[in-house]
């Protein structure tokens, strides 16, 4: 390189802004980790959102649609002629949360043609096993034989 007054350089001496090598193929998993891994708080965050979403849309349905707005006397007799399922509350909200998508919780609810669904759709891709998390943990979702609610 030329020191004199007037010299033309030759050489750049900036990177260029177009990478004028070949750049290698990614693989859809490398890609998928590339995208997880740059926005992880904003998949994790919009997770949060959708149950939240659907707890509260859940809960809202719940009291606007189903709120019997008779008063209602409760005797003794009454509360024990409720009718209260054999199958429990805790197991159907363990199965749900940790098994919702294979459909175990609808199964064991007796939901038979809904768990084989669940299974097939893997609970449409988490959407429904949300739902039912949500349903469960509300005690909202009843058995399938009695309709009873669980114990």
């Amino acid at each position: 390189m030329s020191a004199e007054y007037g010299a033309i350089n030759t050489q750049d001496e900036e990177t260029p802004l177009v990478s004028r090598e070949v750049e290698t193929q990614e693989t859809c998993k490398q890609k998928c980790q590339r995208i997880f891994h740059s926005h992880r708080v904003h998949i994790i965050t919009g997770w949060f959102l959708v149950i939240a979403l659907t707890a509260a849309l859940t809960v809202g349905a719940h009291f606007a649609f189903f709120r019997d707005n008779t008063p209602v006397d409760t005797t003794p007799e009454d509360v024990q002629m409720q009718c209260v399922s054999e199958r429990s509350w805790f197991v159907s909200l363990m199965l749900s949360i940790f098994l919702g998508p294979l459909g175990v919780d609808r199964f064991y609810l007796g939901y038979i043609f809904l768990g084989i669904l669940k299974l097939i759709t893997a609970g449409l891709g988490g959407i429904w096993w949300t739902i039912d998390v949500v349903l469960i943990a509300l005690n909202v979702l009843n058995d399938h034989p009695n309709g009873c609610h669980l114990r």
